[in-house]
Parts: structure tokens; C-alpha cells; sequence
């Protein structure tokens, strides 16, 4: 009995200490993973492997990612934005305090302030700049002080001029410039984006939270001339995509409000020498700045750094990708969305604005402009040597849009249809497949065209002359437009955008065929589709005839079928319905008789 206990308690003491080494063996994996780069322990070899962690986002919650997140800032990071901040709460409890007694009279406050903002600047400048690279929006001590002595010294020339009438308006806007070419300094200096949005938003905004007198209007143009040219200086060297978007958006805004009838910055500008002068700069600037900011970094110059993608600019590229590879086109860069907004758009923009800055100039001239700005694109185009193919894409797209606005404003309509359908039409054929703008702005133009021809057709107002001249223009267009439909079903990836646009050619001259005989007899309409229809059927047996025709011949058909009982039926008299079916009724025997199959080998010979 003795012998068997002992026995038992032995097992059972092996199978501890089984499971101790078992243990040992899992800490020693561990141990190893977490120090990689220590040398492996000699019984490592008879270890079994051990099953790879989950990664971070797998396993970790709100509550734990929280905590990583506050771990990982240091100490001094803490520290500095906890002490700025009781520094600025303090600052205003005193002062608050301090009015509330009148201890401290408005220019003792407004110098109070350009000492606090001194000081705060001066303490920054002490402070050594980090060692490290950072990223252009981490914010350490030195970047905090900069920031909080700016603010003081805006909110303080702003006091000073609006609150408290110690300055008047100009010198406070002046104040602002000032403070916007510092902070656009430090910006620079220190490669922080933020300061760069500072100096630029508030730059812009100087304006409208400082309004300046009726006659300071050249003023005011003076000065957005040079808040888009600090923006502007800024894109180039560090290419913040936030910086140029400011700059485009806001300048161009402050334009649109100079060029209405008035608002609070002064009466409209019109025949404004100045503005205009400010509005052509500004335009050749926009339209320039992004190709010029990427022959600036192909220098490899320290002076013009690359900046990283945005947050969140991925999921645009994928978006703009997603759309480019539907259309034909290929990738796209970081700043591919600068680049063609505002390489197309400044001069259209500037343009428009001219117009309203000198109404009396007929739209003619402004016309012939841009289609002057197309041919010199396009004469760039051939003349560079095209170091990126996005470039060259760019060229030739402003080329094709400049040229058709320019002669959308030369041409009155009804004459400037058809010369839109012949231009996409030249682009569709002269432009290569490579080139997906162009192609995209034709196919653009034909809707647009066909838009325009249906909208006339239904709104029943012309006649006499007029009704002639919308009739050849819409001929002509639609000739071009049937053209173009051809060459798209030829393209093997463009197929079903030439189905598409031949199908709407199609009707919109059914549409036409109804506007031009309807007034005359409406039993003229049925017969003509009938023969139209049964020609198309007849046509898509041959050789060579496509099955669009064969579905536009059977829509026409149904068509023919809906009018002669839903309209002829009632409207036209006895004799003449009975003849019209009996046509009708002859044209659907002949189309079925050529369409059997039999007689598809003859019509193929």
C-alpha cells in the first residue's frame, strides 16, 4: 500500500514539475520577443514556437488607446501647454479684475499687452529649437510662446483701434500686415504650418473685422495684393496645401465683394484701374503657382522643401483615382487637385471679374482673350519639353476649356452651338487617348450643346428668321454631334459613352423633326418617323450596320405605333387618318419583309 502511495505521489510530482518548466519555457519566449536583439538562450532550440500577438488595433479599446495616447506625450509637452494656458486665464483675471476697479486705464492696457506679447516673443527666441525633426503641425514650448505673443499683440492692435479709438483703422490693418509677415517669418523659419495659416486667414480677415474707409479703396487693394503674395510665397517654398487654399478661396471672395453692387468694404469697383490691375496679377500668379512650385522642388534645393501628404488627402487621391481610372487617366499626385483647379480656373475667374470691373466692354473682347490664352497653352504644350506627363495634361486641358468659354462669349447663340459641337468634335478626334481632360470637356460640351437645343425646342418662342437660324445651327450641331458618336463606338473603352451620345443626338433630332412639321401637318410627324424608323432597321441588317440601330429603328417604331393611336387617332380627320394608317401600315409590311432572316445574306452581298 506504502509503495503504491509512493508511486502515485512521485507522478504526480513529475507532472509539477512538467508544468513548471512549461512555465519556464513560456517566460524565456517571452523575455526573447520582447528584447530581440539580446543573444537566444541555449535551450531556446527546444522551445516550442510561439503564436505571434495581436497588433495594437486588434486588441485595444477607447479606454486603452486613450492612455497610450497620453503616455506617450512627455512631460514637457504637458508642461507647456497646461502653464500657457494658466498664463493667458491669468492674464485675464487680472485684467478683468483691474478694469472692474479702473486701476488700469485703455492705454495702459493695450501697452500692458505689446509687453506681454514682447515677452512672450522674447522667450521663445531664448529657447533653443529642437533637436529632433518634428512634424509641420507638433507644437513644442518654443512654437507655444511664438503663437501666444502673436495673439496677444493681434488682440491688442485690435483693442486699440475698435474698442478703445487709440489708433485709427489703417494703422491697426497696418499692425495686422505687420504681424502676418512675422508670422509668416516664423512659419518659414520654423517649417509649422500653423503660423502659415495664421498670417494668411487673419491677413484675409482684416477687412472685414476692421473696415476700412470709402476712399482707402486702393488701398485695400494694395494690401490683398500682398496677402496673396505672402500665400503665395509660402506654397512655393514649404507647398502647404493649406496655405494656397486659403489664399485662392479668400482673395478671389474679397474680389467678388469689390465687383457686386457694394457691401461693407465700399461701393462696387467699377472701371477700377487698380483692381484691375491687382485682378490680371493675381490670375497669371493662381494660374502658374502650382507648376511652378514642382520645377521649384525638381532643383533639389534645401531652400524649397517637400511636405508630407495631409491628413486625410489619402482618401481624396483614392477618390480622384477611382475617377481618373473611369475616364481613362492615370494616378495622381498630392497636389494633382492644385494643380488643375487652379491652373483652369484663375484665368476664367480673373476674366469674369474684369468683365464686371468694365461692363462696357463688349463680352467679345474677353472672348478673343481667352482664346488667345488656349492657343498660347496649347503652343506651350508643343514647345516645352515635358518633363511630367500631368503637366502636359494639365496644358492641353486649358487649352480645349479656355478655347470654348472664349468662344461661348463671342458667338451668340444660337451660332455658338454648332461651334461648340465642331470644336469637341476636333478634340475628339485630333486629341489623344492619353489625354482624358480634353476628351471629358467635348463630351461635356455635347451635353451642354444638346441641353441647349432641347430646352429651345420645348419652349415654342421662335419664328420667322430666328426659327431658320436655330434650325441650321442645330443641323450643323448635330452633324458634329453624330460624328463624334461615331468615333467614341470605334474606341473600344469609349464604346457605351459613343452609344450614349449618339442615342441622345438621336432623339434631340426627332425633337427638332416634331418642332419643324408639327405647325405644318401634324400627320407629317408620324409618317416621317415611320420612314425614319424603318430605314434605321433596314440600314442595321447590312454590312457593317451596329445593333444601335437596330434599337433606335424599333424605339422610333414604338413611337410611330404610340402617336397613331394615341394622338392621330382622335386629331386628324377620317380621310386622311384612314391614309395616313394605310402608309404606316405599308412602311411596318416593307420594314418586316426586309428584315426577315432569309434576306440577310442578300442584303450583306
Amino acid at each position: 500500500m506504502d509503495s503504491s502511495r509512493d508511486s502515485e505521489f512521485d507522478a504526480r510530482l513529475e507532472k509539477i514539475e512538467e508544468a513548471i518548466a512549461g512555465l519556464q519555457r513560456s517566460v524565456d519566449a517571452l523575455l526573447a520577443e520582447r528584447t530581440p536583439a539580446a543573444a537566444p538562450r541555449s535551450s531556446s532550440a527546444r522551445q516550442p514556437p510561439i503564436a505571434p500577438r495581436p497588433r495594437r488595433s486588434e486588441w485595444e479599446g477607447p479606454t486603452d488607446a486613450v492612455s497610450s495616447w497620453i503616455a506617450s506625450r512627455s512631460a514637457e509637452w504637458w508642461l507647456s501647454r497646461v502653464g500657457i494656458g494658466f498664463v493667458v486665464l491669468a492674464v485675464v483675471l487680472l485684467y478683468g479684475y483691474a478694469i472692474d476697479h479702473g486701476w488700469i486705464t485703455p492705454p495702459v492696457r493695450v501697452l500692458t499687452g505689446i509687453l506681454v506679447g514682447a515677452g512672450l516673443f522674447g522667450a521663445a527666441i531664448r529657447i533653443s529649437p529642437p533637436g529632433k525633426v518634428r512634424e509641420d503641425t507638433e507644437l513644442g514650448l518654443r512654437e507655444l510662446l511664438f503663437g501666444g505673443g502673436l495673439a496677444v499683440w493681434y488682440v491688442t492692435a485690435y483693442a486699440a483701434a475698435v474698442w478703445y479709438q487709440l489708433i485709427p483703422v489703417p494703422a491697426a490693418r497696418l499692425a495686422f500686415f505687420v504681424l502676418g509677415i512675422v508670422s509668416t517669418w516664423i512659419a518659414l523659419e520654423e517649417r509649422r504650418e500653423i503660423f502659415g495659416v495664421l498670417a494668411v486667414a487673419t491677413g484675409f480677415a482684416a477687412p472685414f473685422i476692421l473696415p476700412a474707409p470709402v476712399q482707402s479703396a486702393t488701398e485695400l487693394r494694395l494690401y490683398l495684393g500682398a496677402m496673396a503674395s505672402i500665400g503665395l510665397i509660402i506654397y512655393l517654398m514649404r507647398g502647404w496645401h493649406s496655405i494656397i487654399w486659403i489664399t485662392f478661396i479668400a482673395f478671389w471672395m474679397s474680389v467678388a465683394m469689390q465687383t457686386s453692387s457694394g457691401d461693407f468694404l465700399g461701393p462696387a469697383a467699377i472701371g477700377s484701374v487698380a483692381l484691375s490691375l491687382l485682378v490680371i496679377a493675381a490670375g497669371a500668379a493662381f494660374t502658374r503657382a502650382p507648376l511652378l512650385r514642382r520645377r521649384l522642388l525638381a532643383l533639389g534645393s534645401p531652400r524649397y522643401t517637400a511636405t508630407p501628404i495631409p491628413n486625410g488627402i489619402e482618401g481624396l487621391m483614392e477618390a480622384i483615382d477611382s475617377l481618373s481610372g473611369a475616364l481613362g487617366g492615370g494616378k495622381s499626385a498630392p497636389d494633382s487637385l492644385i494643380v488643375w483647379s487652379l491652373t483652369l480656373l484663375s484665368p476664367v475667374l480673373a476674366i469674369g471679374f474684369l468683365s464686371q470691373i468694365w461692363p462696357r466692354v463688349p463680352d467679345e473682347f474677353s472672348g478673343v482673350v481667352l482664346i488667345l490664352l488656349g492657343a498660347g497653352a496649347l503652343l506651350l504644350f508643343r514647345r516645352e519639353p515635358k518633363l511630367n506627363a500631368e503637366i502636359a495634361h494639365v496644358e492641353v486641358t486649358a487649352a480645349m476649356l479656355w478655347t470654348v468659354i472664349g468662344v461661348g462669349r463671342i458667338i451668340t447663340t444660337p451660332e455658338s452651338l454648332p461651334a461648340s459641337a465642331v470644336l469637341a468634335a476636333l478634340a475628339i478626334n485630333g486629341v489623344p487617348r492619353q489625354f482624358v481632360g480634353p476628351r471629358v470637356l467635348a463630351k461635356l460640351t455635347i451635353v451642354v450643346v444638346l441641353l441647349s437645343i432641347a430646352g429651345h425646342e420645348l419652349s415654342f418662342i421662335d419664328t420667322g428668321l430666328v426659327r431658320l437660324r436655330w434650325f441650321i445651327s442645330e443641323v450643323i450641331a448635330l452633324g458634329a454631334i453624330a460624328f463624334i458618336a461615331r468615333k467614341l463606338i470605334g474606341e473600344p473603352n469609349e464604346k457605351m459613352q459613343g452609344v450614349i451620345v449618339g442615342t441622345a443626338g438621336y432623339f434631340t433630332a426627332l425633337l427638332i423633326l416634331w418642332r419643324l412639321l408639327e405647325p405644318v401637318w401634324a400627320p407629317l410627324v408620324t409618317a416621317s418617323y415611320a420612314v425614319i424608323g424603318a430605314g434605321l432597321l433596314i440600314l442595321s441588317r447590312r454590312k457593317g450596320g451596329h445593333t444601335l440601330l437596330r434599337y433606335l429603328g424599333a424605339a422610333t417604331m414604338l413611337i410611330v405605333a404610340a402617336r397613331l393611336l394615341l394622338v392621330d387617332l382622335s386629331s386628324v380627320e377620317t380621310i386622311w387618318r384612314v391614309l395616313l394608317f394605310l402608309v404606316c401600315g405599308a412602311v411596318f409590311l416593307y420594314t418586316g419583309y426586309q428584315m426577315q432572316p432569309g434576306r440577310a445574306g442578300a442584303d450583306k452581298k
